[in-house]
């Protein structure tokens, strides 16, 4: 990694390649009508084959993957700020206006492409819209709540030392299991306990992403990005070394069907990589951030190949990509009311990365020339 560059690539890497992995799994949900919500306290008969299985398990990367990598920006954005002289406080507010950015977002511009989706669909949605619910009104939310609501938490904690920022992430993950582990499926929580830390509806709001167990993902990202900053040489091998690591607790708890809530047992290989992710439980955290980790070593090792250039822009208009991937696949699925096959979803998938990777160059072009406290810079 280039120590002298005011970004790293191999984040941007990174970020762009979990970016088309989620795409997959929307347009599934879109395109294909086929989803799933592997949640705490709900029995999971594994996936219905193996391919849809495969999307699934490829897209769990995805969530600890922006929060982790959110938590390195976050820090890399703050040093680099810090240099051109702007205050703490400065750098507070900046995050503090971003995280609230991206909360309007999922509401004007996310969850009505969701709605869409459902309209034009013959098979029933999962998605819950702001309404009625139970006899009262519930507030819905998505992951932007999660990733808007940490950076805003992140801009007062990214000054932590080390052991501090550990010992959140820790402690943020042992609080949340135990919430989890203490509670019933049947239990009676407020809309402020799903926001905060146990993932679920009940009327009032709803949340898949409760700041609890996402910040301490955050953290660690903080974390690691102090050490490519204190290491530059050596955050390659400390990244593929931690990552390998984690692969391999994942391997050894999981084999011994503990650490994944109530789904402990496994059967098959299928049933062997399927884990809970609302809240994320503590194999999944080990799989895929030891994957991203290991992802994020590999792709040093390409910074500078034209072969990843449109990678690279997808991980560096992420936020853009998100919002318009879900029109263009919402709009798309006009033409798959009652779902498509596995063939079908994956050419549309292709196809849609295709015309939107343009798009977004066209995006990071226009943003690069905008003030450094734009709104366009947040996007």
């Amino acid at each position: 990694m280039d120590k002298t560059s005011s970004r790293f690539p191999a984040i941007d890497l990174l970020r762009g390649f979990i970016m088309i992995l989620m795409a997959l799994d929307h347009a599934s949900a879109m395109n294909a009508r086929v989803h799933f919500t592997e949640i705490w306290g709900i029995n999971f008969d594994a996936y219905p084959s193996v391919y849809w299985g495969l999307t699934r398990m490829l897209s769990h990367l995805c969530a600890p993957g922006f929060f982790f990598l959110m938590g390195m920006s976050i820090l890399l954005l703050a040093k680099k700020r810090q240099a051109s002289n702007w205050t703490d406080g400065q750098i507070r507010k900046y995050f503090f206006k971003r995280g609230g950015f991206i909360l309007l977002m999922m509401y004007f511009l996310e969850i009505p492409a969701w709605a869409l989706s459902g309209f034009l669909s013959k098979v029933p949605s999962e998605m819950i819209m702001p309404g009625n619910y139970e006899g009262g009104f519930t507030l819905p939310t998505t992951v932007l709540y999660g990733l808007g609501a940490c950076m805003m938490i992140a801009g007062f904690l990214w000054k932590l030392k080390d052991w501090q920022l550990l010992g959140i992430s820790i402690g943020s993950f042992m609080l949340s299991a135990f919430y989890i582990l203490k509670s019933s499926p049947d239990s009676y929580f407020n809309p402020l306990e799903h926001f905060i830390i146990v993932p679920g509806i009940s009327n009032g709001g709803m949340s898949l992403y409760p700041i609890v167990p996402w910040i301490g993902v955050v953290c660690f990202g903080i974390f690691w990005a102090n050490l490519l900053l204190r290491y530059p040489d050596k955050i390659v091998k400390y990244s593929l070394l931690t990552g390998v690591a984690f692969i391999c607790l994942f391997l050894g708890i999981r084999f011994c069907e503990w650490g994944n809530f109530h789904h402990n047992q496994y059967n098959d290989s299928l049933t062997f990589f399927t884990l809970i992710k609302y809240p994320p439980s503590l194999v999944f955290i080990l799989i895929t951030c030891g994957i991203n980790l290991v992802l994020l070593a590999l792709f040093s090792k390409f910074d500078n190949k034209i072969v990843m250039k449109p990678v690279l822009v997808l991980g560096q208009t992420a936020m853009f990509f998100y919002i318009i991937h879900l029109w263009w696949f919402a709009l798309l699925g006009i033409a798959f009311p009652h779902g498509c096959s596995f063939p079908i979803l994956i050419m549309s998938w292709l196809f849609g990365l295709f015309v939107l990777s343009f798009i977004c160059k066209i995006f990071l072009d226009f943003k690069k020339n905008k003030p450094k406290d734009s709104l366009w810079k947040m996007v």
